[in-house]
C-alpha cells in the first residue's frame, strides 16, 4: 500500500526485540506495538507516509488493527 501511494518511498525491515513492531518515518517513531499492544492500522500508517512525502510533519499513530482473534 505504501508503494502505491508513495512510489519513491524506501521501506526497510529490521529484526528487533521479540514481539516488537515499530514504525519510524524519517527517524521519528510513529508507532510501537510494545507500547500499544497491537499492530497499527495500516491505512493510518500510509496516511503518515503520504504526509511525510509532502513535507508535512508526521504524527503518532494510535489507531490499531481490529483483532479477529479471541483468547478464551
Amino acid at each position: 500500500m505504501i508503494m502505491q501511494q508513495v512510489p519513491g518511498a524506501v521501506v526497510d525491515g529490521n529484526i528487533g526485540r521479540r514481539s516488537s513492531f515499530e514504525v519510524t518515518i524519517n527517524k521519528k517513531l510513529i508507532f510501537s506495538k510494545l507500547g500499544n499492544g497491537s499492530f497499527p492500522d495500516f491505512d493510518a500508517i500510509v496516511e503518515e507516509v503520504v504526509k511525510a512525502s509532502k513535507g508535512v510533519e508526521t504524527s503518532q499513530v494510535e489507531k490499531v488493527q481490529e483483532s479477529s482473534c479471541n483468547i478464551l
